[in-house]
């Protein structure tokens, strides 16, 4: 088919392009607005490593080929905080936090654990859920699973060396934005688009009239001599 053969096409089966385009908008609007509305729960917290006990030989009684102290503890801490962004998205984190809350959490509620930045030892931790209590409720359920057993996942946070501290205050927003409801409306929108186009050439394709002089030469092989012109009004 040549290019004008499928604009012939669109120009005959607009409707149904532009039919399922706006009714798949307003299907997706109507469920976007009435639909259960997610919240998110927002912490900061910062993981470190301490000095070791009381009693054990200062740094200066040390052999010259002994590491620093201050660097291996920055380091440790960074480690730990990688770790812990995957701890807190297992299995075995997710039901001791059910279980503390009396609450279903998975690990799609989880919704992101991350660094803030390689260099910091501070997590980012994001949840999600249906209620802005339960939200609030998890999120707490998160912090003090993590304070205060969090020497059941990694044996540094066993002794009195590790720390982990939420140095923000818990933040509970709506998920659904005006702006993420726009970019999911347009997505939906353009697939509505999409799956309209496709119907409209199946539409076409399995249509049998013959509509062109064209068509009548490449159905027949045979050359048009005349044609009737459409009468008008």
């Amino acid at each position: 088919m040549e290019l004008r053969e499928y604009v012939a096409v669109l120009q005959r089966r607009w409707p149904i392009v532009a039919a399922l385009t706006i009714l798949t908008l307003l299907v997706s609007g109507v469920f976007a607005l009435r639909g259960p509305k997610a919240y998110e729960a927002t912490v900061r917290m910062t993981v470190s490593v301490g000095n070791p006990a009381v009693g054990a030989p200062p740094e200066a009684e040390a052999p010259p080929y002994v590491y620093q102290r201050d660097y291996y503890q920055w380091l440790a801490s960074e480690y730990l905080a990688d770790d812990l962004s995957e701890i807190i998205q297992s299995d075995a984190f997710t039901a001791r936090v059910s279980s503390r809350i009396n609450e279903e959490v998975t690990k799609a509620d989880i919704r992101d654990v991350t660094r803030v930045r390689k260099t910091h030892r501070i997590l980012d931790i994001t949840i999600q859920a249906a209620r802005p209590d339960l939200a609030q409720r998890v999120m707490a359920g998160i912090i003090q699973e993590i304070q205060q057993n969090g020497g059941l996942y990694l044996a540094e946070l066993a002794s009195n060396r590790g720390q982990i501290v939420a140095i923000d205050d818990t933040q509970v927003k709506s998920a659904t934005t005006t702006r993420s409801l726009a970019a999911d409306l347009g997505l939906r929108g353009a697939l509505g688009l999409f799956a309209g186009l496709v119907l409209a050439f199946i539409v076409d394709y399995l249509d049998s009239t013959v509509r062109s002089p064209r068509e009548v030469e490449r159905i027949l092989g045979l050359p048009v001599l005349g044609e009737i012109p459409a009468l008008g009004r």
